[in-house]
């Protein structure tokens, strides 16, 4: 990892389904592969969740509306794919699907 370890930044920090959002992880090695994990808690207490493989660019950062989601619940060029492809978290409420 680099020196500082990784830092995620969602900006806004909360807002509507339908506005965009910036994701971005920083200081990461280059051309690091990882997994963003996506989880929420709807007010009707059902859990959601969505995740994207991504690899860092050179300088180490990985941006959601820029790099492509090489696999998850969405895959390629998708700012808002980790929303938009949220799936009930398995066995978080009997008889949900």
């Amino acid at each position: 990892m680099a020196e500082h370890g990784p830092v995620l930044y969602v900006h806004p920090s909360s807002c509507l389904v339908d506005e965009k959002t910036e994701v971005e992880v920083k200081h990461l090695p280059a051309d690091y592969k990882i997994t963003l994990h996506a989880l929420i808690r709807s007010e009707d207490g059902d859990d959601w969740e969505s995740f994207g493989r991504y690899t860092s660019d050179s300088s180490g950062t990985v941006k959601v509306s820029r790099d492509k989601s090489l696999g998850g619940t969405c895959e390629g060029v998708e700012g808002m794919g980790l929303l938009w492809s949220m799936r009930p978290v398995p066995e978080s409420k009997p008889g949900r699907r």
